[in-house]
């Protein structure tokens, strides 16, 4: 009977480690990213992008050609819900402006204004910068999928407004440091749209993690362009007025 004690004690050890990677909660994460971005209030990058091959981009759909469209750009996110990026898209100056679920593009003669709220996949939030925010878990249902022995955790982010669909997106995180690894975009139809890849991470206000590179990949593994952030720089005083839906 002695001889079973060893391996019994190491299936329990392995079987603890396990649930106790499991037993991570949506709501724990949220109470760590509260902690973590109170000390954020803003946040300023220039953003670059290398596009790895220009015609792969061509059926990822609105925002994400306009995204990868732009060159360079600035990029200003205000907590909780206001996002501006500033550019050029084949020369011409553009600016996309969200402020809560009201979207503004701005280009040469062009300017449109769209109400995202029921339209998730043309909105944008901190995971397209690489971060957690609390607002991913107001505008979805945020639910623990898997959990790993390392601490590596992945989350299914639901959203709340946009119909009864299967959109919903995948984000891998770690547990431990509240680090963005991976993000997978789902059409509603339950296709994958495009995947994020995450590495070089900063911090903001000594907290909270952002990354400073990423990959992005369509749905046949093939390298849509990497995308890296520049002098992030938190609390630089963001006016409200930046994110007006009424400038032209």
């Amino acid at each position: 009977m002695k001889k079973c004690v060893l391996p019994i004690t190491c299936v329990v050890a392995w079987a603890l480690v396990a649930s106790s990677a499991m037993a991570v909660t949506s709501s724990d994460i949220l109470n760590r990213v509260k902690a973590a971005e109170a000390g954020v209030r803003d946040i300023r990058t220039e953003m670059v992008i290398t596009s790895a091959n220009k015609g792969n981009v061509a059926d990822m759909g609105q925002g994400y050609t306009d995204i990868l469209g732009l060159e360079k750009a600035v990029i200003s996110y205000k907590r909780p819900d206001k996002f501006r990026m500033d550019g050029y898209a084949r020369g011409i100056k553009a600016a996309l402006i969200q402020n809560g679920y009201k979207k503004l593009v701005l280009a040469a003669m062009i300017r449109k204004v769209d109400d995202v709220k029921n339209a998730p996949g043309k909105r944008q939030n901190s995971l397209d910068l690489g971060f957690l925010s609390s607002r991913l878990w107001a505008e979805n249902v945020v639910t623990v999928v898997s959990g790993s022995k390392e601490g590596v955790v992945e989350l299914k982010f639901d959203p709340r407004d946009g119909g009864n669909d299967k959109r919903h997106d995948n984000v891998w995180i770690d547990s431990k440091t509240l680090k963005v690894l991976k993000y997978e975009k789902y059409r509603g139809n339950g296709q994958l749209r495009i995947r994020y890849v995450n590495s070089d991470f900063q911090m903001l206000a000594g907290k909270l993690p952002i990354a400073t590179t990423s990959t992005m990949y369509n749905p046949s593994g093939e390298k849509l362009g990497t995308v890296n952030y520049k002098n992030v720089k938190a609390n630089v005083g963001l006016s409200d007025s930046l994110f007006s839906m009424s400038q032209r």
